[in-house]
């Protein structure tokens, strides 16, 4: 019996054989051509892969216009922008005709050396975009070598997939009935085969090593989606015990699904409110589904392939518009561009060589400084709000002017549009140390703030959350995070104003019992973790949670503050265990 380990990335266990699904680029040849003819007969199979790529993708969408989601059928309008891209297929024709080598080595260089470049972006859900592109290239390679897709829609027994990745575009071909688990190589948290699998409720564990050479077809495994664990040759007790598992989360899972229609309230009935973070167009149905009241961050640099360029207008307009329409008449917010720092987009020169980009030109900063693309952004947002409440957020705010510069701009483009702004709130994102100390002042100028905490910890702990040798320091319980934490939900109570905290950090049930001690705050967070808050926050009631609140406060200590967390962990979370 050996145990192999990854990320857990979808809850639940799985029990079954495997089937492995090997990579078009396991085996490929290398061939040294001799003459200029058959460089050319290289560089027109190329294309005819490239349109054999193309006429693959319109078909499975066309036939799939009613089945796949919207965020998948996203990712191949971006599979086709990318192969039509001038660092994809043109550059493999250079490598071609450059190094005189086929078109199958050609395309490995050039996915090479795209891997290099993404390797160097620090955001992991940009940096798990080259996953899509190794994907698209996985397919081209299939077409030159003149290989079947993965296709596992007729599957006839129950497996464990265990592959190097799975695309969104092959998706579509998963049979869930037949599909037991998924392991992979690649992949991480953000991965699309991480987000395929919790959509699709299908335990998975990504970034197993060697898993395609270490597991065997028709071997008897396990999966533990999650602990992350992988185990071969499982032993009658090992078996019996993940078994009990999976009863124990089966029924976990049931006794949430129960809450989904009820509202998050503490024991003494005072009501929580919370919000949805939304980075998928297929979340939208969970608006209702889970008794979700607003949405409190659409991400809008993430909605759009930037690479090259920003949006027009007309497109940013029609999918604000269709956010908006499926929110019904929920308010929601719209951040405007946080680019730069790890997001860099190729439009904004100055981005290119940055010595320290997390402290360099990024978010409002470019927007104030390129107002066209501010400008372009803000009519987009207005015209598809129509009469529609919706939260205009500004991200990456150090300086009082900035805010009063972001609110002009807005005025003008609602007055050039004849729109009434009545049902616009204009607010900002508190995220880093100076936002914390002018809070009194920004919220005189603005109608809600929403606490930013990874940017906040990493600038006010001088700690990269990315970087593994410190990454042990970001921690939400420091005191003085604690502290400025409670600045913000005090003063934006004394002065009436919204307040939220948006992220990963927004779904942490102690860090929600603490910031419901210290006011009224409203929490926004990923839809999935909406059940699991419900049921926890239903333990406590707000004198305990004020209690929870003045204890933290007199912890001196990161070591003390720690220490109080485990306890709270132990005594109000329910965690499955092994």
């Amino acid at each position: 019996m050996n145990i192999y380990r990854g990320i857990g990335v979808s809850e639940g266990v799985a029990i079954g054989k495997v089937l492995r699904i090997n990579s078009a680029f396991v085996n490929y040849p290398r061939i040294e051509l001799d003459d200029d003819n058959s460089v050319l007969v290289e560089i027109e199979r190329i294309r005819k892969a490239q349109a054999d790529v193309e006429g693959q993708l319109d078909e499975t969408m066309e036939q799939s216009a009613t089945i796949i989601s919207e965020d998948i059928r996203a990712v191949f309008a971006s599979y086709k922008l990318f192969i039509r891209d001038k660092r994809f297929i043109p550059a493999i024709e250079d490598r071609v005709a450059r190094d005189k080598i086929n078109a199958e080595w050609a395309l490995i260089y050039v996915l090479a050396e795209l891997e290099k470049q993404f390797e160097t972006i620090k955001d992991p859900y940009i940096r798990s975009r080259f996953d899509d592109i190794r994907q698209l290239g996985e397919r081209l390679m299939n077409n030159l070598l003149q290989e079947p897709f993965l296709d596992l829609s007729k599957l006839k027994n129950q497996v464990i997939i265990v592959c190097h990745d799975i695309s969104p575009a092959d998706s579509f071909h998963l049979a869930k009935a037949n599909i037991l688990g998924i392991i992979t190589e690649l992949g991480g948290t953000t991965s699309h085969t991480s987000i395929l699998a919790r959509a699709m409720s299908i335990p998975a564990v990504v970034g197993v090593q060697d898993a395609t050479m270490r597991l065997m077809d028709d071997e008897l495994i396990i999966l533990d989606g999650n602990s992350g664990e992988v185990i071969d040759h499982p032993d009658d007790e090992i078996i019996n015990d993940k078994l009990n598992k999976l009863e124990r989360i089966s029924f976990y899972q049931n006794q949430l699904q129960k809450l989904a229609g009820i509202d998050c309230e503490l024991s003494d009935g005072q009501k929580v409110d919370i919000a949805a973070n939304i980075d998928f167009l297929t979340e939208l149905k969970q608006l209702n589904e889970l008794n979700i009241p607003a949405i409190g961050l659409i991400r809008t640099e993430f909605l759009f392939l930037m690479d090259e360029s920003f949006p027009e207008e007309e497109e940013q307009y029609l999918l604000y518009r269709q956010i908006i329409e499926s929110a019904g008449n929920r308010p929601v917010t719209f951040r405007t561009w946080d680019i730069g720092g790890d997001k860099p987009v190729k439009e904004i020169k100055e981005l290119k060589d940055e010595a320290n980009p997390a402290l360099g030109l990024r978010a409002i900063r470019i927007c104030l400084k390129y107002d066209d693309l501010f400008r372009t952004q803000l009519r987009a947002m207005i015209r598809a709000s129509g009469t529609s409440p919706i939260n205009i957020m500004i991200p990456m705010i150090t300086r009082i002017d900035e805010v009063v510069k972001s609110k002009l701009i807005i005025e003008e483009e609602a007055t050039r549009l004849n729109h009434d702004a009545s049902n616009l709130q204009i607010g900002c994102m508190i995220e880093t140390p100076a936002s914390v100390f002018i809070i009194e002042e920004l919220l005189d100028q603005l109608d809600f703030v929403s606490i930013g905490t990874n940017d906040l910890i990493q600038y006010s702990l001088a700690v990269d959350r990315l970087n593994e040798n410190v990454a042990d320091l970001f921690n939400p319980f420091h005191p003085a995070i604690l502290s400025m934490l409670e600045k913000i939900v005090i003063a934006a109570n004394r002065m009436n104003k919204h307040v939220s905290i948006c992220g990963e950090l927004a779904a942490d049930p102690v860090l929600q019992m603490f910031l419901i001690g210290t006011g009224n705050i409203t929490f926004s967070m990923s839809p999935n973790h909406v059940l699991r808050t419900k049921k926890i926050l239903r333990k406590v009631d707000r004198a305990t949670c004020k209690k929870i609140a003045f204890k933290f406060m007199n912890k001196h200590s990161f070591v003390e503050s720690n220490q109080y967390v485990e306890q709270l962990k132990s005594e109000y979370l329910e965690e499955i265990k092994d």
